[in-house]
């Protein structure tokens, strides 16, 4: 019986958390691997069936779950003789499109163009907005007649080129745009990262050490804005700024 069964099997899949997109991207040089989404967790195919050795990088992957694949569409607990469950139809990418290679860099006159370029399209989830991209003109009318009780709820940073990011709930009402934020990248509200583990992949390089806010716009190119040069919306504070205080 069990050889019978170990013939139909054809590859294993792995279920990981999605925590892990770091340790996930170690593996995307590996051939025929595929990834998919769901529940929560990431599903990874292509895995060679036994007696193919795992490869190193496989083994090193934080795996929540391993099954073996038969001809069937049914999934068999490693080296289990009984199917537990069916692999669920899932939307299944390259592993290489899922997890992209390079993330980009900012978008300054001495780099070089990226060879990856972050790409946001547009996501029909709807979120509360957790900041805003106003411009200096517009916070400082916005603050001369705003309650105080409603500045007192506000952080902002002030750019060089007259822009103003404002956090804070609830967000004022001033002309910009409206951003929301993943793992503390600010995206442009309505978009999102093309690929899932973006988001965690993008904070893990640029920010790895969580001492600002990653701030993308509708190109995907960005900048940080640390969380030092944030400061409280006091009405003073916000008179005496003046073009060229800092923003990241």
């Amino acid at each position: 019986m069990a050889e019978s069964i170990a013939g139909m099997i054809t590859e294993r899949i792995l279920v990981l958390p999605t925590t892990a997109p770091v340790a996930l991207a170690a593996v995307r040089s590996l051939p025929g691997l595929r990834v998919a989404m769901q529940a929560g967790h990431v599903w990874l195919r292509g895995v060679p069936a036994p007696p193919v050795p795992l490869a190193t990088a496989i083994r090193a992957l934080a795996v929540a779950a391993s099954y073996e694949l038969d001809t069937e569409g049914n999934l068999f607990p490693a080296g289990g003789l009984t199917p537990t469950g069916r692999l669920p139809e899932l939307a299944w990418q390259p592993i290489r499109e899922f997890v992209p290679l390079e993330l980009p860099t900012a978008a300054l006159p001495a780099q070089h163009p990226p060879h990856y370029q972050v790409q946001l399209v547009p996501t029909g989830q709807f979120e509360p907005g957790a900041a805003v991209l106003t411009t200096l003109a517009a916070w400082k009318a916005y603050a001369e007649g705003a309650p105080q009780v409603r500045l007192e709820q506000l952080r902002f940073a002030v750019s060089a080129r007259q822009q103003v990011l404002v956090l804070g709930t609830p967000l004022p009402t001033v002309p910009g745009q409206e951003l929301w934020v993943r793992h503390d990248i600010l995206l442009p509200a309505g978009l999102d990262f093309a690929s899932p583990l973006l988001a965690e992949l993008v904070a893990a390089k640029l920010n790895p050490a969580r001492e600002a806010l990653v701030l993308f716009d509708a190109a995907g190119t960005w900048q940080r804005v640390p969380w030092s040069s944030l400061q409280p919306a006091t009405r003073s504070a916000i008179r005496l700024t003046q073009v060229g205080s800092q923003a990241g």
